[in-house]
């Protein structure tokens, strides 16, 4: 879809969502697809690591990485030093990719990269400089990735700030905003619901049932009592669970996010969000690159009539 002289700008924003940002990679191959080419792109952690590696073009061989790795298998690129506010260093993975690297200046769109100021909490808009540099200070989770040191600043992950960064696509001129927010369906652990009301106790079965169409009846009463004492044992089990360290933490993360997000979009709206669904996307499953670029790409392309009409203007 060529650009007409005087066309609005269209940005894209690709969010925060660690392992789930595979997604973002499928969003732009539909774009491509439908040969739409943003002018400005705006990510904060994941969504600048894929936004950048677009812009680099290194998208392609990142894509090939992605699809390739197994359970863990990421954590053969990062360095374990506890140092710098965190655990892990990722600068062996991102100096693997430094021979795509350009300058944000030189890029054939606007990019910008959303991170957070460990010092004030203040958030910062890297608009310049290396790409790749802008990336891995955008996606330096507190505690588990080393802080990033840029411009006597501290930085880390730029969803402590804005998980989806539409006012940084504004700012940076988009006219017309996509904002793909993969914390907009977080993650549901079902077992932590409340469980329902307890159901009256159920007198023994008869387990003699005479032949014939009494007795399929009979059949059918006697199956669905088996099948209400079986919601009814899960119920009690879930009343009971307890949650683990690490799902709180990760529950506890994706409410942040969402909560965040939905009060930043109040604030700065896009004319179009896209919402992968990710609620069964633990945020370091790494090795599911292939069902969420598939779930990213026809999340984009459920929504392709309106961005064409938006686009027409």
């Amino acid at each position: 879809m060529a650009k007409k002289s005087g066309a609005k700008k269209l940005g894209l924003v690709l969010g925060s969502g660690a392992a789930r940002g595979w997604a973002h990679i499928g969003v732009l191959r539909a774009l491509n697809d439908m040969g739409v080419k943003p002018d400005v792109i705006a990510g904060c952690s994941v969504g600048a690591l894929v936004g950048g590696a677009h812009l680099i073009g290194a998208l392609e061989e990142f894509e090939s990485w992605a699809r390739m790795l197994k359970p863990l298998s990421a954590l053969q690129r990062f360095t374990l030093k506890v140092h710098r506010g965190g655990f892990v260093d990722t600068s062996p993975a991102f100096e693997a990719f430094r021979g795509y690297d350009k300058n944000i200046e030189d890029l054939d769109a606007a990019f910008v990269a959303v991170a957070a100021d460990l010092a004030t909490g203040e958030e910062i808009a890297i608009t310049s400089g290396s790409v790749i540099d802008a990336a891995r200070a955008s996606s330096a989770i507190p505690v588990v990735f080393h802080a990033v040191r840029m411009n006597d600043r501290w930085l880390v992950d730029g969803a402590l700030a804005n998980p989806a960064p539409v006012s940084q696509a504004r700012q940076m001129g988009a006219d017309i905003v996509i904002s793909v927010d993969l914390n907009a369906v977080p993650r549901v652990l079902d077992r932590f619901d409340a469980p329902p009301p307890a159901l009256p106790a159920l007198a023994p079965a008869d387990t003699s049932q005479p032949e014939g169409v009494t007795g399929a009846v009979a059949k059918l009463i006697d199956d669905t009592r088996t099948a209400i004492e079986r919601q009814f044992e899960f119920a009690k089990a879930r009343a009971k669970a307890q949650p683990h360290l690490f799902e709180t933490a990760y529950a506890a993360a994706d409410i942040f996010q969402m909560q965040l997000a939905r009060a930043r979009a109040k604030i700065d709206p896009p004319e179009i969000c896209i919402q992968p669904d990710m609620r069964d996307a633990m945020p370091t499953a790494f090795d599911r690159a292939d069902e969420f670029i598939e779930e990213g790409y026809s999340a984009l392309m459920r929504r392709r009539a309106e961005i064409e009409t938006l686009l027409k203007g």
